[in-house]
């Protein structure tokens, strides 16, 4: 996970993954790509839902064309927590919180 991006697409949804390498200007490469949704959780709140995109299959990097892609940007730590509860070591950070002293 060392280049972690989500990438928003023609299509409408929007991937996080680790961006393993750019191909000149025609393709992302990414490795384990998630599509990122809102969804309700059990007490009836909007919760971050995270699926695999190759959930078929047993691939673990996607091509994507770079005209197919709207925006590419950084990744909150919220996000990175969730990716990393699945294809990381599964280690998350707590919130930063503002220490006044």
């Amino acid at each position: 996970m060392a280049n972690l991006r989500i990438l928003k697409l023609t299509t409408g949804e929007e991937i996080v993954g680790d961006l393993v390498e750019v191909e000149g200007r025609e393709l992302y490469r990414i490795e384990n790509p998630c599509v990122l949704a809102i969804g309700m959780n059990q007490a009836g709140k909007a919760a971050l839902q995270m699926q695999p995109l190759l959930i078929f299959s047993d691939q673990k990097v996607v091509q994507i064309k770079h005209a197919h892609v709207i925006y590419e940007v950084s990744v909150a730590q919220e996000i990175k927590n969730k990716y990393n509860e699945i294809y990381g070591s599964g280690i998350v950070l707590p919130p930063q919180s503002k220490i006044i002293t």
